[in-house]
């Protein structure tokens, strides 16, 4: 979750790890030997991305699956 209000860079930065995240393996590398751990955490089913714009009371949530960006939208909370 971030403010809409942070550097781009950082948002970016952001959405780069929640990509990595979620994929099935980190440069397509995985140990299966069961005592190596991976270099990079990653393989989570889904990961959410919550932008907060209190200016315009919005937030933008993005979805990601597999390593990619799979859904957004943005949100009133007025």
């Amino acid at each position: 979750m971030k403010k809409s209000t942070r550097p781009k860079s950082e948002l970016r930065n952001d959405r780069k790890r929640l990509r990595a995240l979620t994929k099935e393996s980190y440069d397509d590398i995985w140990s299966n030997d069961g005592k190596a751990l991976p270099e990079h955490v990653c393989g989570y089913d889904i990961g959410i991305y919550l932008i907060l714009n209190i200016q315009k009371r919005t937030f933008d949530i993005e979805y990601y699956f597999k390593g990619r960006l799979v859904k957004s939208r943005t949100i009133d909370f007025n």
